[in-house]
């Protein structure tokens, strides 16, 4: 039988989030950053268009 006392919980807890919190920084060490093109975009309108799954009906002659 196991018996878990206040002090020994909060050494396993601490210990765990330790691990979780050293893991989270390793994987954010490896990402990758991928340089993009930024293209100035003043003076221009951008569209964005919605769809929902049914053909536009202005664009038909």
């Amino acid at each position: 039988m196991i018996i878990v006392n206040r002090k020994r919980l909060i050494a396993i807890l601490s210990m765990v989030f330790l691990a979780l919190f050293v893991f989270s920084f390793q994987i954010a060490k490896d990402e990758k950053t991928v340089e993009t093109v930024s293209l100035p975009v003043s003076n221009k309108v951008i569209v964005i268009d919605a769809g929902h799954g049914i053909p536009d009906e202005r664009g038909t002659k």
